[in-house]
């Protein structure tokens, strides 16, 4: 009885389903489709299968159309390419092959099979037919105020001006707001929406008893003070940010940010700072390059362009990143879909995306990023500046050594041979040709281009010593040994004369070697004579046998670069686990010389186009943009982007905190506000919150405020079911939505129940899934890209290898078996049951009653105090102490304890 009692509960908060619908795809899914799948589609496909023809039957710019298929059926069995029509056709293994003039790249089959076997994922709808023209959309116009709707109706809980736009939509329909929800469930929703954690009983009881007229706005400012506030908000701007602890794989490389942990607690200081969001925008693009004053802090905030996933290191996808967090993160434009040709949809052009591919090319990472904030010099932080000291020192000193090593290798007769005849056999090639031709001599690039500098100069010279070369590359092999020595003028360095004559050689590789012996000859002792000044000029300061060790990494080879990488590797993750190392930043500074960009014709950097100069996106800027001329452009794209001027950015930011209070945006598709995307219902509501926002020295948590005042916001969660039917995803916004806890609400809840949540804050990352469990809140968890803990993906935690607008929420089987069966949550359910102000409870029922007021901060019923008697008393051979946490635990799992009215 007692489990069946438990076990009916806590399926109460993982609701079973009867039959799942399609999964919805992943965000890296539409990512993939968007970046990968539909650009195939778009240059390949849809000249025949799109909006103005479907040959056969088939559309393929729609999510509809991809699934139905063609006339005769469906052309992708999701999850089978073998069995695909469409996979068959693009690689002609039947009749209908596709395209019908060329065959399809091997590369774009391969992301089309990709694809297919991931299941044909799409987005809801891939073809909203474009405006006549799209600069007209209407979130390209500017932001204007409009006029605050009157209402007839005086009964009409009308407290500010949303309220007012949000009754309009609603009379239109017969509809009027919902009443208010009663107080319990608003300071409830108040704590979550605001913080994160649940209010204790003593705090729902006060605020119940508060009849004072401003008891709800006082209740708001006083949590928007909590530091708890920039935690929670602070985590839905890392979800904006991909933020994650490690650079994702990146070959040798130590995988972890050595400093990562600098950004999160940025952004969850400037929440509870209130900084105006432009200037939060600046300084995550620019922050380098503004005035910062003694309190450099704010450098870290740039950990929003350089904490993304790595890409093996490919610098084009690491750039591409870049760009795709900054306009989507701030301005809701997938930039990034015009990397291979200009937007399908948006107006934006090919050129556009590679003009701020020139802003972000013309940047580059420090290899020590700079200290930041004040460091005590505590004996624990000296101690370990001191074994970086000597790391670092031993680091340098076995990169002297291997250069050492290797220039002395290239400074033997033998590899000097080879490189002179590399120069001499590469003379008239292309650069293609030099690189594959050394590749097959295992010559390192940079020696070869120092020696055919040299060799060139001296050439044009007519040097007495390296002139003779020429001059025997003109005699004919068959006539080698009999015509060389007389083909050299008679100006010829006396000792190339003499090593030659002394050799005979029959062979130019021959000779080649004799010179080699006299030009990469030690130097002799003493003064040199006029001869040996000359043989032995390789030796001179920037001769091509004079590498600095500045540039050693240019000379290493393979087994040099995986040595020294492991070195690196320990290096930078004792810099990443030590607790005592001081705060850096990691950051971006400008190169010495901008990049000066050109289109990569359908994104492939060997294909360059047309020159772009650096500037923001026209929509953006309009006709009259300039070019930027400031370094690489980053503070003049950040000025762009956080100008009130600006159509976009203020819309985007405040339909993110709606959708933060209503679990649903204005818009919703938070991070695209373009063609594509559905118009909100309440686009004067967007505008007027937008220009109040900018209006109010860009103050979020005034945004906050205004929201959370009005009615609207205040209304009840339940639902009829004629208004479900009228409104079945609340566009109207006729009631308030019920909302699950994400993962982190959960889990603090969880610790807070337990009475013993740790409200430390910053800090190197801790692993949340270790025993012993740890009791800070999630927000500062590790999030290992390469190692993602399963719970995380079972509770719908944002992906950080790209960008996430909003969480997808699922119901899977895991989550159960975790909420039951983890160690974590059992402890918390032990910890709640034994917490002092329950086990000092009197009598069982008291206890009941402590253990519901501290849990759900209420009192429970009559009916559920007789429930819960009934599960903790009893002659069976169990222990009393099992029956308590069980029943804590139950609580816990409860929809009460996991929802949000």
């Amino acid at each position: 009885m007692r489990l069946i009692l438990a076990l009916c509960v806590v399926s109460c908060t993982v609701p079973a389903r009867a039959a799942d619908p399609a999964p919805k795809p992943t965000a890296a899914q539409l990512e993939f489709f968007e970046t990968k799948v539909r650009p195939v589609l778009a240059d390949h496909c849809y000249s025949c299968h799109g909006t103005k023809k479907q040959s056969a039957g088939l559309r393929l710019d729609t999510s509809a159309g991809i699934k139905t298929g063609a006339d005769d059926g469906p052309v992708i069995v999701p999850g089978d390419p073998a069995k695909s029509r469409l996979i068959k056709s693009v690689r002609r293994e039947n009749e209908q092959a596709m395209p019908p003039k060329a065959p399809l790249p091997a590369d774009a089959i391969a992301v089309l099979v990709e694809w297919v076997k991931t299941g044909a994922p799409v987005p809801a709808d891939i073809a909203k037919e474009p405006t006549a023209d799209p600069k007209k959309h209407w979130a390209f116009q500017p932001v204007k105020e409009p006029a605050v709707p009157t209402i007839a109706n005086p009964k009409s809980p009308i407290v500010n001006p949303i309220d007012a736009f949000v009754a309009v939509k609603l009379t239109e329909k017969g509809l009027a707001l919902a009443p208010r929800a009663d107080k319990r469930t608003l300071i409830r929703r108040a704590y979550f929406d605001l913080t994160g954690l649940p209010p204790t009983a003593e705090e729902v009881e006060a605020f119940v008893k508060d009849e004072t007229p401003n008891a709800w706005e006082k209740l708001i400012d006083k949590l928007l003070a909590s530091p708890a506030y920039g935690e929670r908000w602070g985590r839905y701007w890392l979800d904006i940010a991909r933020y994650a602890d490690s650079k994702g794989y990146v070959l040798t490389q130590e995988r972890s940010f050595a400093y990562s942990y600098t950004y999160r607690d940025y952004v969850i200081r400037s929440f509870n700072e209130d900084k105006p969001y432009d200037r939060f925008v600046t300084e995550q693009i620019a922050a380098d390059l503004l005035p910062l004053g003694d309190d450099n802090r704010a450098l870290a905030a740039m950990g929003f362009l350089t904490l993304g996933r790595r890409f093996l290191n490919v610098q084009e996808d690491i750039i591409d990143d870049r760009i795709d967090v900054v306009t989507r993160g701030f301005m809701g434009l997938t930039v990034t879909c015009a990397r291979c040709h200009d937007h399908k949809y948006d107006p934006i052009p090919t050129k556009d995306y590679y003009s701020l591919y020139g802003v972000f090319a013309s940047t580059n990472e420090p290899a020590e990023p700079p200290l930041i904030g004040e460091t005590k010099r505590t004996a624990e932080v000296l101690a370990y500046e001191q074994e970086l000291e000597k790391r670092e020192a031993d680091f340098k000193a076995e990169i002297a050594k291997r250069h050492t090593a290797t220039l002395k290798k290239l400074r033997e007769p033998a590899a000097v041979a080879e490189y002179l005849r590399a120069v001499l056999d590469m003379r008239g090639k292309s650069n293609m040709e030099v690189q594959g031709a050394l590749r097959q001599r295992d010559l390192t690039r940079h020696v070869f281009d120092r020696w055919r500098t040299f060799l060139e100069a001296e050439w044009k010279a007519k040097s007495p010593v390296y002139a003779p070369l020429l001059q025997l590359v003109a005699v004919p092999e068959k006539d080698f040994e009999a015509k060389a020595l007389g083909a050299l003028s008679k100006d010829t360095n006396a000792l190339v004369l003499k090593a030659l004559t002394d050799a005979k050689p029959k062979t130019l590789k021959a000779a080649v070697d004799a010179f080699a012996k006299i030009v990469g000859a030690p130097l002799p002792p003493g003064e040199l004579t006029k001869e040996q000044a000359e043989a032995f000029k390789v030796w001179n300061a920037g001769g091509p046998l004079d590498i600095p060790l500045a540039d050693a990494d240019k000379l290493q080879n393979r087994l040099d670069r995986d040595a020294l990488a492991a070195i690196r590797k320990k290096i930078d993750a004792f810099k990443a686990a030590n607790p005592h190392a001081p705060p850096r930043a990691h950051i971006l500074k400008e190169n010495a010389q901008p990049t000066q960009p050109v289109v990569f014709l359908r994104g492939n950097p060997g294909n360059r186009g047309p020159q772009v100069p650096r500037q923001a996106p026209e929509i953006v800027t309009g006709v009259n943009r300039k070019p930027f001329t400031q370094g690489s452009g980053r503070l003049e794209l950040a000025k762009t982007i956080a100008s009130p001027e600006n159509p976009l950015t203020a819309r985007v930011m405040v339909n993110r905190v709606w959708l933060g209070h209503f679990g649903q945006g204005l818009v919703r598709t938070p991070s695209d506000f373009g063609v594509r995307s559905d118009p909100p219902v309440q686009p004067e509501l967007l505008d007027w919150l937008a220009s109040g926002f900018t209006k109010d020295s860009w103050s979020v948590k005034r945004l906050h405020k205004r929201i959370m005042l009005s009615s609207t916001y205040q209304q009840s969660s339940a639902v009829s079911g004629d208004l479900y039917k009228l409104d079945p995803e609340n566009r109207l916004l006729a009631h308030q939505n019920r909302r699950r806890l994400d993962f982190e609400g959960l889990r603090d809840s969880l610790v807070a129940a337990s009475g013993r949540l740790d409200l430390t804050q910053g800090g190197k990352p801790i692993d949340l899934f270790k025993a012993p469990f740890s009791t800070r809140r999630t927000v500062y968890g590790l999030i290992d890209r390469t190692n993602m803990p399963g719970t995380f993906r079972a509770f719908d935690f944002a992906s950080p290898d790209t960008h996430s607008p909003q969480r997808f929420q699922t119901t899977v089987p895991q989550q159960a078996l975790f909420l039951l069966n983890s160690p974590f949550v059992q402890e918390q359910a032990k910890s709640l049951a034994t917490r002092k102000e329950i086990a000092d409870a009197k009598t069982p029922e008291e206890k009941v009653k402590a253990l519901y007021r501290v849990a759900l901060s209420r009192n429970p019923t009559t009916e559920e105090v007789a429930l819960a008697l009934e599960f903790v008393t009893g002659d069976d051979a169990q222990s009393a102490f099992g029956r308590w946490p069980q029943l804590a635990q139950v609580l816990l799992l409860s929809n009460e304890f996991a929802f949000v009215d």
